[in-house]
């Protein structure tokens, strides 16, 4: 082995370790997120649990329109002095506080509207005014973990994007229940009230546990300019990404019932399980490969495209057999007018699946300087994604919607590679990654098959064996040396 492959292998073990602190937070967010759902279910009902997800999903659409300056701090953050970094925190700092009052007006003039067009009630405009005034926190949390995460501080950003949202919302929810009260402004008032709490903590470790504050806007202004061109573009990849991946929750708001509603956000809930290894991978990978792309370092960056690519896919794929398997069982255990919906789980279930074999395309694509040919990309991918949520929602309802998730996702993620293959030659799709799909399909079949034998219950054997058999072949003959080396050093 020579000192270069050597090197490369560093990093490989460097985001093995690092990711470990990622999946356990995306581990516990999955969690806390089941037991919001449970709560709610079980206190106010399926048709409650629909109506909470236009909010928590108006949440995180409102969250990612920021994204493109967070993918700024992660562009720029690393090259900068502590005085620059400063700067570029107050500056990216103002644009999130903008995005908000822009938000946030928009929802409260509106809320009449809003309320006529999707599956809200006139009892839920209070809410509306409530939701939109307290984005606000969960806008600059989104700040935080961004900067965090362009600092390398991984833990705390996982700390901050993963578990402090999921315990506000977790918060409300539980909050409702010691009230003895069935009103989803309470639950609301409950977690803004958190939020703002996680908020303050959050800002006291930022001055505590970094050396970066908040500094004059007007110092470094060849910086700021280069944040500023670099977020405009990032930002405008972030939205057109956000019309694919998130506009399927307007979709649902505007055409679902509140208990269809409550399915699909349930199911998107569970099924971004699938994506568990690579939301570590995620997590730490950005600084790295704009790194290694600033030092012009391509072809380690495509080996760590590669190697990250097969290890999320050879562990996932048991994951996904298991929840495609038993979709009816885990939607029913929320609450059985969901048992329904399973086609719509296994339907997301297959397109995180399919997106966690592509890797992290999307990322590469912003920390390679594509981000304006992603844009252009990404206006095309628009132009395609809305009329298929859409057009397919009208026509076949739920199982429409779930469908046009899955093949949205497959486009970005489709034309994101071919660009990203056009440009710098980075591909991540490797001869065991399609031996792993395989033996998924085999491992679903035969699950499939022993629960309509014997019943859940009875299945339990057959799912051992099939697992243990998975994993045997997994780590001998799907995992490559390197591979193994690096998740040995996390085991050590």
């Amino acid at each position: 082995m020579t000192a270069a492959s050597e090197s490369d292998d560093d990093y490989l073990t460097e985001i093995v370790r690092k990711s470990s602190v990622g999946i356990a937070a995306f581990t516990a967010e999955r969690i806390i997120l089941a037991g919001v759902a449970y709560v709610i279910t079980a206190t106010l009902g399926a048709a409650s649990y629909g109506f909470f997800a236009v909010f928590t999903r108006g949440e995180v659409i409102s969250r990612n329109l920021v994204a493109g300056i967070g993918d700024g701090y992660t562009r720029t953050i690393p090259q900068l002095s502590t005085s620059a970094r400063r700067t570029i925190l107050s500056v990216g700092t103002i644009g999130f506080v903008t995005v908000w009052v822009v938000v946030a007006a928009v929802a409260v003039i509106s809320r009449d509207m809003l309320v006529d067009v999707t599956l809200l009630k006139p009892r839920h405009e209070g809410v509306v005014v409530l939701f939109a005034v307290g984005l606000l926190p969960f806008v600059l949390l989104r700040n935080l973990r961004d900067m965090f995460r362009a600092l390398r501080r991984i833990k705390i950003a996982m700390l901050v994007s993963r578990i402090s949202v999921p315990l506000a919302l977790l918060a409300g929810a539980v909050f409702v229940v010691l009230a003895g009260g069935r009103s989803l402004f309470v639950v609301w008032a409950g977690v803004v009230g958190v939020a703002f709490v996680l908020l303050t903590a959050g800002v006291v470790i930022l001055r505590r546990y970094t050396e970066v504050g908040f500094g004059s806007v007007r110092s470094h202004r060849p910086v700021v300019r280069r944040f500023l061109r670099y977020s405009a573009d990032t930002t405008g990849v972030a939205v057109l990404e956000l019309i694919q991946r998130r506009a399927v929750f307007a979709v649902m708001a505007l055409y679902l019932s509140p208990v269809a509603a409550g399915a699909f956000s349930l199911s998107i809930v569970i099924g971004l399980v699938v994506r568990w290894p690579l939301s570590g991978v995620n997590s730490i990978l950005p600084p790295i490969a704009a790194a290694l792309y600033g030092d012009d370092q391509k072809r380690t960056l495509q080996r760590l495209y590669q190697q990250t690519s097969r290890i999320a896919t050879v562990a996932t794929t048991p994951v996904f057999a298991l929840g495609y398997a038993y979709a009816p069982d885990l939607l029913a255990v929320f609450n059985e007018a969901y048992a329904q919906q399973a086609a719509v789980l296994r339907l997301v279930l297959t397109a995180q699946y399919g997106a966690t074999i592509f890797g992290s395309v999307g990322l590469l694509l912003l920390m390679t300087d594509n981000e304006r040919e992603s844009l252009r990309v990404q206006v095309i991918n628009a132009g395609i994604a809305l009329p298929l949520l859409v057009g397919l929602t009208v026509q076949f309802g739920p199982l429409g919607l779930g469908a046009a998730y899955l093949l949205s996702l497959l486009v970005n993620n489709t034309t994101e590679l071919l660009l990203l293959y056009a440009y710098d030659g980075f591909t991540p799709f490797s001869r065991e990654q399609a031996a792993a799909v395989g033996l998924g399909v085999v491992l679903v079949s035969g699950i499939i098959l022993s629960r309509s034998v014997v019943g859940v219950a009875g299945s339990g054997i057959a799912v051992a064996l099939g697992i243990g058999s998975y994993a045997l072949i997994g780590w001998r003959v799907l995992l490559r040396t390197t591979d193994t080396a690096a998740i040995s050093a996390l085991l050590a």
